[in-house]
């Protein structure tokens, strides 16, 4: 049975036949749905968990159960940790189509870090006997889902490769070209970063404080790597990676 938890701007007497049509098209919306017959979807919805949480909110929290899964159809969900100086580290940003959570790490991983809404958003999660049944119900559909972690996984060990060998001006740079990729920018000479990222977020982003972030972004602007006033930032891919480039060979 469906289980929907409603919080934010949602109203919590929403009529259960349209709070079932609009889960449907949160999961529409995911590209590992994408073309699922009407029949399967049904089946994922009966299996699935879907949550509406408000900007500032939690999907989860150190303490909580670890054995989830969880798939963002909506909004921004950021996972991070505290030093043991206090200082936020983020760990991750994920955008819609993305999934996280320990479920498949199992149980020797540790605690869970924090996990916030950046805004509004809407994730389906699916606990360890759920997603045996998604397993049984759709296999297929599991198998596309495992390529996908595994797909991540790769890429994340190469960010961290990356970051290892790399100062805080090819980190920080690395780090916007990513985000511009996420939002949808890949293929663009030149983008403007969202102006909710603050110094403070890419500092919790890069492993530096936030006025390494401010004298960085500052000597870039200089170089002509990076241009605009105040939090309003745009990134020029070409000479943004050329700097990485020459960097790495320094």
């Amino acid at each position: 049975m469906l289980r929907t938890h409603l919080t934010g701007s949602q109203p919590a007497d929403i009529r259960p036949d349209r709070r079932t049509k609009a889960d449907r098209r949160n999961l529409e919306r995911l590209n590992l749905f994408e073309g699922l017959p009407r029949e399967a979807m049904e089946q994922v919805l009966r299996i699935a968990t879907v949550e509406h949480i408000g900007r500032g909110g939690f999907v989860f929290r150190p303490g909580d159960p670890e054995d989830r899964l969880y798939l963002l159809h909506h909004g921004r969900v950021k996972t991070y940790v505290f030093s043991e100086r206090g200082q936020e580290k983020i760990m991750h940003l994920f955008y819609p189509g993305d999934a996280f959570g320990n479920l498949l790490l199992g149980s020797t991983h540790g605690d869970l870090p924090w996990a916030q809404a950046l805004d509004d958003v809407v994730v389906s999660s699916m606990d360890e006997a759920a997603f045996k049944r998604f397993m049984e119900t759709l296999p297929d559909l599991c198998m596309s889902l495992f390529r996908y972690l595994a797909v991540h996984h790769a890429s994340d060990m190469r960010r961290l490769e990356r970051f290892i060998h790399t100062d805080a001006g090819q980190r920080l740079l690395l780090t916007l070209l990513e985000l511009g990729d996420l939002s949808g920018y890949g293929g663009a000479e030149s983008f403007e970063l969202d102006a909710r990222y603050s110094h403070e977020d890419l500092a919790n982003m890069i492993g530096v404080v936030r006025s390494t972030v401010s004298e960085t972004i500052s000597q870039l602007r200089q170089a002509g790597v990076l241009s605009g006033q105040g939090r309003g930032l745009t990134v020029h891919r070409r000479k943004a990676e050329q700097f990485v480039r020459e960097g790495s060979r320094a």
